[in-house]
C-alpha cells in the first residue's frame, strides 16, 4: 500500500508504514527530490539516495534510506518554510539600477578570513562585474572561513562567462547566506548558498528566455529554474556543487 502512496501529505494523513525510498511511488520520489533541490525524474539513482541520506544525516535521522513519518513531516516542513519565504531574500520593490562605483574599493568594507580588506563595489575577481556587495548584501554576510573565499572566487568565474555571453545586466538577487540568514528565509538545510558557492539571478533586460539558454550551457552545476518549469518567482539559481549538471524546478 505504501508504495502506491503519491505524496508527502498523503504518507503522513495515513499514518504509513517506514519504507525503503527505494519502494516509493515515482510521483512520491519526485516530490521529494523536488525538495531536496536534486534532478526530479522520479527514479532512485545515486544521486537521489546521497541527497536523502544527507538530509536525514543533516536532521540527526537514523536509517539513511528509510522514509517514515517523521522524515515526511521534516521534508514537508522545509517546503512549507520555502513558500512562506519571499520569493528572494534580497527582492525588492524598487527597479533595479546600474552601480556607477562597481569595480572601485568604495562603499562598506569587510574583513576576510585570510585579513585581507575588501570593499562593497569592488569586484571579487578583478574584470568580472560581481562586486563583494553584490553577493553578500552590502558586505553584511561576512564569510568566515578560507574556503567559502576560495569558492567565491569560483563561482564569480563562472558567473562571469554567463554575464559575457548574456551581453546584458544581471540582477543578483541572493549569493552568500549564513546559516542564520538561510534558516530565516526558508533555505533548505544543505543549501549551496550557505558554502558561496550559489547565486539567485534575474535579467535586467528581462530576458529570462534567453538567460536560461545561456545557463542550460554554462559551468554552473545546479541549476533551478523558478520560471519556466518552476512557480514563477521570478528567478534563476546557479551552484557550483560538487557533482554533475543537475536541473531541478525551485
Amino acid at each position: 500500500m505504501s508504495s502506491q502512496i503519491k505524496s508527502l501529505s498523503e504518507f503522513i494523513q495515513a499514518n504509513a508504514p517506514t519504507i525503503s525510498i527505494i519502494d516509493g511511488s515515482p510521483e512520491l520520489i519526485k516530490e521529494i527530490q523536488e525538495i531536496l533541490k536534486i534532478e526530479v525524474d522520479g527514479i532512485v539513482g545515486s544521486i537521489t539516495k546521497q541527497a536523502f541520506a544527507d538530509f536525514k544525516e543533516d536532521n540527526q535521522l537514523k536509517f539513511p534510506l528509510l522514509l517514515g513519518v517523521t522524515t515526511a513531516k521534516e521534508l514537508l516542513d522545509v517546503k512549507d518554510q520555502e513558500e512562506k519565504a519571499s520569493t528572494t531574500d534580497d527582492s525588492s520593490d524598487s527597479q533595479p539600477k546600474l552601480n556607477p562605483d562597481a569595480g572601485t574599493r568604495t562603499g562598506k568594507s569587510m574583513k576576510l578570513p585570510n585579513g585581507e580588506v575588501v570593499y562593497e563595489n569592488q569586484y571579487i575577481v578583478a574584470g568580472i562585474p560581481l562586486t563583494w556587495g553584490e553577493a553578500t548584501k552590502g558586505c553584511t554576510r561576512i564569510p568566515t572561513i578560507s574556503e567559502y573565499v576560495q569558492n567565491a572566487v569560483r563561482l564569480a568565474k563562472v558567473w562571469g562567462k554567463v554575464r559575457e555571453k548574456f551581453g546584458s545586466p544581471i540582477v543578483i538577487t541572493s549569493g552568500y547566506r549564513p546559516p542564520n540568514v538561510n534558516k530565516a528565509v526558508g533555505g533548505v538545510r544543505n543549501s549551496q548558498h550557505l558554502y558561496f558557492r550559489a547565486l539567485d539571478m534575474q535579467p535586467m533586460n528581462g530576458d529570462f528566455r534567453k538567460l536560461w539558454e545561456v545557463l542550460e550551457v554554462s559551468d554552473f552545476v545546479g541549476l533551478g529554474d523558478a520560471v519556466f518549469r518552476g512557480r514563477n518567482k521570478g528567478f534563476f539559481h546557479g551552484d557550483i556543487r560538487p557533482g554533475t549538471k543537475t536541473i531541478f524546478p525551485y
